[in-house]
């Protein structure tokens, strides 16, 4: 009778559906705006505005070219579960039109439904945009980026392995599709700073594994503001207005960040953030950052990100041109 019941149960986990899981947080990339813990909605004024807020360009650089890469992990001590994340961006925009490549990797590890097992899940994705931007007054612009994505998604079960290895070093079997997707963006700008919103993954593309699963790029809907504490010195906060799914849970970010010219050459960046979501732990990450200008409009950037064991850290570096 046990034995009848098995299989029956083991019958219909088969017949069901696969669960749908999401992927890919939204500051995998950029290193301006991560090292303003991610507060950049409400600023976004280069070419990696096509990725962070679309109807940013319009108040923007008259051409701006990002070369960007940054890569993070949330690897707890004592913990099964664990992710790694890691993405390169090449962008250049003028106030109207916006071109852009973007390749995000995000791993990760989980306690399987099955005991004693861990799930591993690998998502790749390469994003080919074009960016368009209207002016509706002098102070409000809306924006959308139309993208190309290419997705490789990979998953399995596997008995309890070394965190680490699956991580880093475990090579997945992946499975190939295309999609085309949509991130908009609005943007009011006045004397005193800016206010945006930004929609990312519009139709919710899915990817599916070859065990079944789809991997999800989950629509993510953020909103900032700026305003200028000096003339050479900001301040900006981000809100997530949804929750996605993350590695420990799920997560609604809230970023607050500051960025302003220390000399003619030398810029430089702070930010915290933290997520809202739930009754669990904030898992704050701290940032910091910097930009010299090497000649002309040519401008290194770089970040670290540190704090609790649960956030995401790591260091980003980008070449920007900005006219």
């Amino acid at each position: 009778m046990r034995r009848l019941a098995a299989a029956a149960a083991l019958a219909v986990l088969l017949s069901s559906p696969a669960a749908t899981a999401s992927a890919q947080a939204l500051d995998a990339v950029g290193t301006r705006a991560q090292g303003m813990g991610g507060a950049f909605v409400g600023v976004a004024d280069d070419a990696s505005a096509v990725y962070w807020n679309p109807a940013g360009l319009a108040g923007g650089a008259y051409f701006s070219l990002v070369l960007d890469g940054a890569a993070a992990e949330a690897v707890p001590d004592g913990r099964q579960d664990g992710g790694t994340r890691s993405g390169w961006l090449l962008a250049l925009s003028t106030p109207a039109l916006g071109l852009s490549y973007y390749r995000l990797q995000h791993d990760t590890v989980r306690a399987s439904a099955i005991d004693g097992r861990s799930r591993v899940e690998s998502l790749v994705t390469q994003h080919v945009g074009g960016t368009f931007v209207q002016s509706l007054a002098d102070v409000l612009a809306v924006g959308a980026t139309v993208k190309l994505i290419r997705g490789v998604a990979a998953a399995t079960d596997m008995a309890a392995p070394d965190r680490q290895a699956a991580l880093h070093d475990i090579d997945l079997m992946g499975r190939g599709s295309n999609r085309v997707d949509l991130d908009v963006g609005v943007m009011a700008s006045g004397s005193a700073g800016r206010a945006g919103l930004t929609v990312r993954n519009v139709s919710e593309p899915s990817f599916r594994t070859a065990d079944g699963q789809d991997l999800r790029l989950q629509r993510q809907v953020r909103g900032g503001a700026s305003i200028l504490l000096l003339q050479t010195w900001k301040l900006a906060a981000d809100l997530d207005f949804t929750s996605s799914r993350g590695v420990f849970g799920d997560v609604r970010e809230l970023a607050i960040g500051t960025e302003g010219q220390l000399m003619r050459r030398l810029a430089a960046r702070a930010g915290v953030r933290f997520n809202t979501a739930g009754d669990g732990e904030r898992t704050p990450a701290l940032s910091a950052g910097g930009s010299f200008a090497v000649f002309g409009s040519l401008l290194i950037d770089a970040q670290v990100t540190g704090g609790s064991d649960k956030a995401f850290r790591g260091w980003g570096i980008a070449g920007r041109m900005v006219f």
